[in-house]
């Protein structure tokens, strides 16, 4: 579901034995590795010696591991027939789940395994005690006792696979492993090897119970009663509720989460079950609980109406406003289809209460609503009426008696007139495949509201897809729910919990953890202004769709299309050099200026623009960015740049080899890749390119990094040592390649408007770019001209027309790249043809 890690670990190993050993004076007796581990698990009452000591070298079998488990969790009454005696439970044989754990140490302990879901029982009942347990079934057992501890572990990319033994891990301990190597419970041992069939000694179980027990869970949750008084004619009840708290210290916002008719707290596939723990793990604290007559609500639904659901809303709202962990100025409600027009409704009724809503399907007109089979509202409410209640059917549950109150309420009240009381920000969000609630409601209650937005979910259905989407891990009631909360943290908190580095590219741009759907449900659109808080440090950068959004050395906030989320990079810079960020460091976005770039992206805005068909092309020329470089003292035939004539992503590539071929090219200057993947393109061994002479320098976009200049060293005495005609390229041509172009161009005389019409040629070949038009000269004053202006100093453009090129190419090259004079000479010579 692509949910935000909830914190960054960076745990040793626990079952290993590659702990590093401190160094002692001769006179010394270092303690054992496992002293620490063996005091701390003693000292809690999780672990007892056997009549041989602590017994470190023991090896630990089935029993030890549940006893353990059970003693850590404070051995709680197992949920099968017991008896107190001396202090201790014990359990009846006759209603044990296992045969042959009567009258045994650890029968309670295996009993409660069962309860909590550790253990299963087997058809011969046998619980085996005392036999030895593998490490991979110690793994099944702590990733599940985790997660019903409250941990939410991302797998899906686990460096777990990356083990040297991984491929001995049995198939239905991987996910587990991959838990438990996530929250660096199990990483492997000195050489970085699971061990998955072999057993662990006791020593070792208490490092991995000491390591557990330190762990700070994703969230807590807590089932509680709210006792709700006589209120307005609804009768005194108690509400069923299941709070969840995120872990770790500090006050939280909170969100009171309310069901949809005939549903429950848990609604429908379990959804709220997935979002309360999403939204824990993001810093959001929620309640959920049953309306009257709702699930385990022991009240009568016919007394179920508009008036008790704000009441009840109200009543969960202050139980959540006085606990210690939340921070009760900061409460927010959201409902699901009727449980987002309660949503509103409560809303409007205590706005000193709710700071934002959140409503998902929900309806602005329940009499218009199909619920009461071939019967319509106004038929059932006379029966109502008539009868005190109506029976509403379902095929999904048993039926419901419907009081005439909640028939009158829903006639009486005008909810959109209700929404528009509400000051506090609306999200009302629906799916475009909702023949339940349509997704006109979402919009009607966008406009009604003072400050209302929608999300629209892409084909989702009144449920988002919860019933046929569990085996692809529910990807659209995710996005939902991720829309939910980039809308509360940014509405409640004013900014995003922090996002943390998922990947770095070979040129310094991050990919984040943050997914782009939070981004939208903070109201990020592109064109904005953003305010990213790198560690200590704190920038403002637009929200674009591509690098050359914005000027050349600037910092771009992007969507990732690979991962869905969200990226940061330097337009030919190195974002992740440049503010030392590793996948430790964390990264906060909040909004800068809302629109404050707008114009200047709708200008920049170009990478919709070019496609990747050949038909869309004028010529193979202008397809392959390919063309002779004229100018300056440059001699005729000697130098060429183009795409990539051997990377097929843009396939472009055989084009920008047959013209390299038909232009006689010997050399090719190749910024893009190294020496490896070039030879692993498909076509490469086929291909004129791969039969030429060729300089393979995989070169960052970071003009101003020292590597760029010791690579471009290289690539120029390439083509000094070897004979001519030249092709330089990238993977696009344009961008290095566009700027060595340029330093090549100024050093054999080309003027700077020659110059500048061939660099952005590029961006005409590919995008359509009309030549001197705005668009155009944004470009260009962004990039090329921008370099131009470092390379030689110059103040402003005016002092760039009077620059000598030519002395502040050779400059460069000699201060900056490193090449000697004599070098610089032998440079010119080949391209002028000498």
């Amino acid at each position: 579901m692509n949910w935000r890690k909830p914190l960054s670990l960076a745990l040793s190993a626990a079952l290993s034995l590659s702990l590093a050993v401190p160094a002692f004076a001769a006179d010394e007796t270092p303690a054992p590795w496992y002293a620490e581990a063996q005091a701390y698990v003693t000292d809690k009452g999780y672990m007892t010696g056997t009549d041989k000591g602590f017994e470190p070298d023991g090896t630990v079998d089935r029993a030890t591991v549940f006893q353990t488990l059970y003693n850590l969790e404070g051995k709680p009454a197992p949920e099968n027939s017991t008896v107190l005696t001396d202090g201790g439970w014990e359990v009846d044989a006759a209603s044990a789940y296992f045969t042959d754990t009567t009258a045994t140490w650890y029968s309670n302990a295996a009993n409660w395994a069962v309860d909590a879901g550790l253990a299963k029982v087997p058809e011969d009942k046998l619980f085996n005690g005392e036999r030895a347990i593998t490490r991979a079934e110690i793994a099944a057992i702590f990733s599940r006792y985790a997660q019903m501890d409250g941990w939410m572990v991302d797998v899906t990319d686990s460096a777990v696979a990356e083990a040297a033994d991984y491929a001995a891990v049995p198939a239905w301990a991987a996910e587990d492993m991959a838990v438990c190597y996530e929250l660096g419970l199990m990483t492997g041992d000195q050489n970085g090897n699971l061990n998955p069939a072999a057993t662990a000694s006791r020593a070792e179980l208490a490092t991995l119970l000491m390591k557990l027990d330190t762990l700070v869970p994703a969230y807590t949750e807590e089932t509680v009663a709210i006792e709700v008084p006589e209120t307005d004619g609804i009768p005194a009840h108690t509400i069923p509720a299941i709070v969840t708290i995120p872990g770790g210290e500090g006050t939280f916002p909170a969100v009171v989460m309310l069901h949809g008719t005939g549903s429950d707290k848990h609604e429908a596939g379990g959804g709220y079950d997935l979002a309360a723990p999403a939204m824990a793990a993001s810093g959001i604290a929620t309640i959920r609980f049953d309306f009257m007559g709702n699930g385990e609500s022991e009240a009568d639904y016919s007394d179920y109406n508009y008036t008790s659901a704000n009441i009840d809303a109200k009543a969960a709202a202050d139980y959540m406003a006085a606990l210690d962990a939340v921070d009760g100025g900061k409460l927010a409600v959201m409902g699901w289809s009727q449980g987002g027009t309660n949503a509103l409704l409560a809303a409007a009724a205590y706005p000193e209460t709710f700071k934002a809503v959140i409503t998902w399907s929900g309806a602005t007109k329940l009499d218009g609503v199909s619920l009461f089979g071939d019967k319509t509202f106004d038929q059932a409410y006379a029966a109502a009426k008539k009868d005190g209640a109506y029976t509403m059917e379902f095929d999904w549950r048993e039926p419901l008696q419907v009081g005439e109150r909640w028939f009158r309420e829903v006639k009486e009240t005008d909810v959109l007139k209700e929404t528009a009381k509400i000051a506090a920000p609306v999200l009302a969000i629906n799916g475009d495949k909702d023949d339940v609630v349509p997704m006109d409601n979402a919009e009607a209650i966008q406009k009604a509201a003072q400050n209302g937005r929608t999300w629209i979910a892409e084909g989702a259905d009144h449920t988002y897809n919860v019933f046929t989407e569990a085996e692809s891990g529910y990807p659209t009631i995710g996005s939902v729910i991720n829309v939910g909360i980039g809308f509360l943290e940014e509405t409640l908190n004013g900014a995003l919990e922090p996002a943390y580095a998922l990947s770095v590219s070979k040129y310094g741009n991050v990919t984040t953890t943050m997914p782009v759907s939070v981004f939208d449900g903070a109201g990020y659109c592109t064109g904005d202004i953003l305010k990213v808080t790198v560690g200590d440090t704190t920038i403002e950068a637009p929200y674009g769709t591509g690098y050359s959004n914005v000027d050349t050395g600037s910092v771009i906030v992007l969507p990732d299309g690979d991962t869905g989320t969200v990226a940061i990079a330097i337009n030919m810079g190195n974002f992740a050099g440049t503010y030392s960020v590793t996948e430790e460091t964390p990264i906060v976005f909040s909004m800068g200026e809302k629109e404050g770039y707008l114009e200047e992206y709708e200008i920049r805005n170009i990478d919709s623009l070019r496609t990747n068909d050949r038909k869309d092309y004028k010529s193979d020329e202008i397809f392959a960015n390919f063309r002779e470089i004229k100018m300056g003292d440059i001699a005729a035939g000697t130098l060429y740049r183009s795409a990539s004539p051997v990377n097929p992503e843009l396939g472009r590539n055989t084009y920008a080899d047959a013209l390299a071929k038909k232009a006689g090219v010997k050399t090719f200057i190749n910024l893009a890749d190294d020496e490896e993947t070039l030879k692993a393109y498909e076509g490469y061994a086929e291909s004129y390119y791969g039969k030429q002479n060729v300089a393979a320098l995989n070169m960052g976009v970071d003009f101003a990094a020292p590597e760029f200049a010791e690579k471009l060293k290289t690539g120029l005495e390439f083509m000094i040592a070897n004979e001519g005609p030249y092709l330089i390229h990238c993977t696009e041509g344009k961008d290095r390649a566009g700027f060595v172009s340029m330093l090549l161009e100024a050093l054999m005389g080309g003027k700077k408007d020659e110059i500048v019409n061939d660099y952005m040629l590029s961006f005409e070949n590919y995008y359509g770019v009309e030549h001197g038009s705005d668009r155009w000269t944004r470009i260009a004053q962004s990039n090329i001209i921008s370099n131009l202006l470092k390379l030689t100093g110059a103040e402003d453009e005016k002092a760039l027309d009077k620059a000598d090129l030519v002395k502040a190419a050779e400059t460069y090259l000699t201060d900056t790249v490193g090449l000697t004079a004599e070098q610089v000479t032998a440079l010119k010579d080949v391209l002028s043809g000498k």
